[in-house]
């Protein structure tokens, strides 16, 4: 960590020079403000109320080796383009599946993990999904909006009821008020089954294509883009991701 922070120290002023919008200006400098939703096993809070997280820990270890302080900032999914483009947020860094609409309006990192949609039902309902087609016969589904989970559901023609996070696709399904739910399956493999909240609902990878996550940022933010894309190939590298992968995800 002592050689990261020194090349952090080292590129900071070009960094600033190209992203003095919000992180190199004003009282908080050397602060970048993270936007991100709750849910494990990304970003989240433990039994002890301390914040952790796949994402969390990484934004943390890519910040302190560009000599930034990370400042998590609770967003509403749906909002998160213009909660960048008003500067309300420096990045977008929570399991944000990459696509050729966000490519569109916001820069993106090279992705740093590989994800795909799954569906979520209840466990006694779970014979009943085999596969995609077996989807499209369900009477109700919950997913974020705004989400990966969405853009499955409308580009198969799929009626579905938005909800603010992926963790109220969980308890809709639960509720009995949606059959399934879309979410990711980082989310479904932490947060559903044996010694969770959802001991009652399980997951089915039913064949959806599979997805990257990558962080998202400001167009103009190019200087911080190629350290940030520096650092994920670093740490493809070095076992840093690998290390997050096995205490969060496996």
């Amino acid at each position: 960590m002592k050689k990261l922070l020194a090349i952090g120290a080292g590129v900071m002023l070009s960094l600033c020079a190209a992203f003095g919008a919000s992180a190199c200006s004003g009282k908080n400098e050397n602060t970048l403000v993270i936007g991100y939703t709750e849910y494990a096993p990304m970003n989240y809070y433990d039994e002890n109320n301390n914040f952790i997280g796949f994402d969390t820990e990484f934004a943390e270890t890519v910040c302190a080796a560009l000599g930034y302080q990370p400042k998590f900032q609770l967003i509403d999914w749906d909002n998160k383009i213009e909660e960048l483009e008003t500067k309300k947020i420096d990045l977008i860094w929570n399991g944000m599946t990459i696509t050729d609409e966000l490519k569109a309006s916001i820069a993106i990192s090279d992705p740093y993990l590989e994800n795909k949609q799954v569906v979520v039902t209840k466990s006694e309902n779970a014979a009943k999904f085999t596969d995609v087609a077996s989807v499209a016969a369900t009477a109700s589904i919950a997913v974020e909006s705004g989400s990966a989970g969405q853009s499955v559901a409308e580009d198969n023609g799929w009626d579905y009821t938005p909800m603010t996070a992926q963790s109220d696709c969980l308890l809709e399904v639960k509720t009995e008020r949606s059959e399934i739910a879309i979410i990711d399956i980082t989310m479904a493999k932490a947060m559903t089954g044996a010694g969770t909240d959802y001991t009652d609902l399980t997951y089915i990878d039913v064949g959806f294509a599979s997805e990257e996550y990558g962080i998202g940022m400001r167009k103009e933010d190019t200087a911080l883009l190629e350290e940030i894309n520096r650092l994920i190939a670093q740490y493809k590298t070095d076992g840093t991701l690998d290390a997050l992968i096995a205490k969060y995800l496996v």
